[in-house]
């Protein structure tokens, strides 16, 4: 028989840890991949409206900031796991 609740200390894993269980380092760095180049197009899209048509769309920045995000976070876990 375990410790008391035991389980719960399952649950209580990283972020991480739940999500390379499900997918491999190499699958999230292709996903890095792809966010890179995403976060590139969308950052010339918004660069080449402020400079040409001089607007700027909020959602494209929405976009931006979202793509920033999961780059950061991919980036941060796969330097993390080529480190060990």
């Amino acid at each position: 028989m375990g410790r008391p609740l035991e389980s719960f200390e399952f649950l209580n894993r990283g972020w991480d840890v739940r999500l390379l269980e499900g997918l491999s380092l190499r699958r999230v760095f292709v996903m890095f991949g792809l966010d890179v180049f995403m976060l590139g197009v969308v950052t010339a899209i918004v660069i080449f409206d402020a400079v040409r048509l001089h607007r700027f769309d909020w959602s494209m920045a929405g976009l931006f900031l979202l793509f920033i995000l999961s780059v950061f976070r991919f980036g941060r876990l796969i330097y993390r796991h080529l480190e060990r």
